[in-house]
């Protein structure tokens, strides 16, 4: 089975747009038509993004290391009157993305313009994500749709509590802190300038940081692991993008189709010298989607379980977040 097959047994159908979407879509259609401003859209939830359902992405084909370099991705918004393409989110420039320091600065810029109300210490931040890993630890994507899971967790702004679905329930236990932070009330403590942020992740890093590749490898992964598990403060997102932005060799890759034929831009950087860790955004918005990990060429590694062994192509790891918010309440959904 291929990456496509894989992905498309991974992933439902999206469903079909309910009556109350199209019905907003139509005046929202019209309004622009008239030149009125459309009637702002309901909030889920304070502070949480905007859901992302449905969002399935697939590998097309094998990642050869020429995908590594850098590409020019087009996106955009259209044209505006003059023939020029037009932005999707306003002040930030449309047109080509060029190479991952200039994504990662429209990501920033999309950050900043993001409303958002802090949760209250009692509240929870929810995030549910989708992902497909192998059969062991480490491994190669497995081929059986089983090992997709849907995770959804529910953690304490305050840090004080986690909470989790497991067989069906809703399980809840004392949070532990862990590097790097995932409650709200530490993530908002971080500071929001990109160069004292990355100061702070170089110096919690211990011996992984003993080598300038440790540095910079063990660097990307902290701060993509902030995405992905959090829903962040806009100020404090924008500056993540930003770090990233200072740490060498993270590279531009071509868009990944999904299965309606939707484009995501993703950036990387090679771990390990086989394994291209990589960072999905929405190519129109630059918002956040989530992580996948791809071999580049073949790797072989021993352990205290055995040897585990790599192909070039295999895909190690997909993470996709479909939806975050706040909720008053861990089983609550935003």
């Amino acid at each position: 089975m291929n990456d496509i097959d894989a992905l498309r047994e991974a992933w439902d159908e999206p469903a079909a747009p309910s009556s109350a979407a199209r019905t907003g879509a139509r005046a929202a259609l019209m309004d622009r038509t008239a030149g009125r401003a459309p009637a702002a859209a309901p909030r889920h939830a304070p502070g949480g993004r905007l859901p992302r359902l449905g969002i399935r992405l697939a590998a097309v084909g094998a990642l050869a290391t020429a995908a590594v370099v850098g590409v020019t991705v087009l996106q955009s918004g259209g044209v505006d009157e003059h023939g020029r393409p037009a932005p999707v989110v306003p002040g930030i420039p449309a047109g080509p993305v060029a190479n991952a320091s200039e994504l990662l600065e429209r990501a920033a810029m999309s950050a900043e313009t993001r409303a958002f109300t802090a949760p209250r210490p009692d509240q929870w931040v929810y995030v549910e994500s989708r992902s497909r890993r192998g059969d062991t630890p480490n491994g190669p994507l497995s081929d059986d749709p089983a090992d997709t899971r849907t995770n959804k967790s529910w953690t304490r702004a305050d840090g004080k509590m986690i909470a989790y679905m497991e067989n069906g329930r809703l399980e809840r236990s004392p949070m532990i802190a862990g590097s790097p932070p995932s409650d709200y009330a530490s993530l908002a403590k971080l500071p929001t300038d990109p160069d004292a942020l990355l100061t702070w992740v170089y110096a919690d890093m211990g011996g992984l940081g003993e080598t300038a590749e440790g540095r910079y490898a063990t660097a990307y992964t902290t701060l993509s692991t902030i995405l992905r598990d959090n829903v962040l403060p806009p100020k404090l997102e924008a500056a993540v993008f930003r770090a990233i932005k200072q740490i060498p060799d993270v590279t531009l890759v071509e868009g990944r189709l999904d299965m309606s034929g939707r484009q995501a831009i993703a950036l990387g950087r090679i771990t390990e010298g086989y394994l291209h860790e990589e960072i999905l955004f929405d190519p129109k918005t630059y918002g956040y989607l989530g992580e996948r990990a791809v071999a580049i060429r073949e790797h072989s590694t021993r352990g205290e379980d055995g040897t585990l062994a790599f192909r070039k192509g295999d895909l190690m790891r997909l993470t996709v977040q479909v939806k975050t918010g706040i909720v008053d309440d861990a089983g609550q959904l935003p």
